[in-house]
């Protein structure tokens, strides 16, 4: 592996390219915009991906407006010049396949049991319990206890996710919140996945360091209602990841 984080570089300009296909509007037609933001006084390589991503977010809207106005423009034409029968209509994507033991509630505890039975669709129990939001007082934190969903669970799930992200799971940490959250202290989310601090030099500084010079989360899980975990990546390795800046950490790297 090579190490590619020296100290944070400078950027003066970036540039978004955004294509769309309209087919699944029944329009075979390409929408093409692009954009370059140049900065007055230079960025650090993170800032300048967050305003990538800024000006792609940007950039999709107006396409997809363009799109559905074309899209619109052509259906109108279509019925009002019938040659044959035309049928617009769009598909519907097969469901994946339940695991073996969706349905079922998966045994509490840390052992293989429970987290065979999690990788193959079951739902957790059900002691489920309320902590204050960091971030918003006016909101709470759902989550399964500790006991009835274990970290090694959280862990495994962690590990499954960031697999099918494409990337090996071994250079990862995974921080149980909930510990916190039952000692009543407020927390964001569940669960944080940092990179692993023998780890950290793959990737840019300002992406995985806080300003003290501690590791930060890339990202973070909360519990859905069955139970499952839904696992996002933060806003900046979101740019990060997109970009190429946590290729270092994908499996096979």
């Amino acid at each position: 592996m090579t190490d590619i984080n020296t100290e944070p570089r400078e950027v003066r300009s970036t540039s978004v390219s955004v294509t769309l296909n309209a087919k699944s509007l029944g329009v075979d037609a390409f929408i093409k915009l692009e954009e370059t933001r140049e900065f007055e006084d230079p960025i650090s390589t993170v800032d300048a991906l967050l305003k990538r991503e800024e000006l792609a977010a940007l950039l999709t809207d107006q396409a997809l407006a363009i799109v559905a106005d074309t899209a619109k423009t052509v259906k109108e034409y279509i019925a009002a010049n019938p040659v044959g029968h035309v049928s617009v209509h769009p598909v519907a994507p097969a469901p994946a396949p339940a695991g073996s033991q969706a349905g079922a509630v998966a045994p509490a505890g840390t052992g293989a049991p429970a987290v065979v039975a999690v990788a193959n669709g079951a739902t957790a129990g059900g002691d489920w319990r309320n902590a204050p939001d960091r971030f918003d007082a006016n909101k709470t934190v759902r989550y399964l206890s500790t006991a009835s969903y274990s970290t090694d669970q959280m862990r495994f799930a962690a590990a499954q996710w960031l697999a099918g992200q494409g990337f090996d799971s071994q250079l990862f940490d995974v921080w149980d919140e909930r510990g916190d959250a039952e000692q009543g202290r407020a927390i964001s989310s569940v669960c944080n996945v940092k990179v692993g601090k023998d780890h950290a030099y793959l990737v840019p500084a300002d992406v995985v360091k806080t300003a003290n010079g501690g590791n930060k989360a890339v990202a973070r899980a909360k519990f859905n209602h069955d139970g499952s975990l839904y696992f996002y990546w933060t806003k900046e390795a979101e740019a990060a990841n997109k970009y190429g800046a946590l290729n270092p950490l994908k499996a096979g790297a």
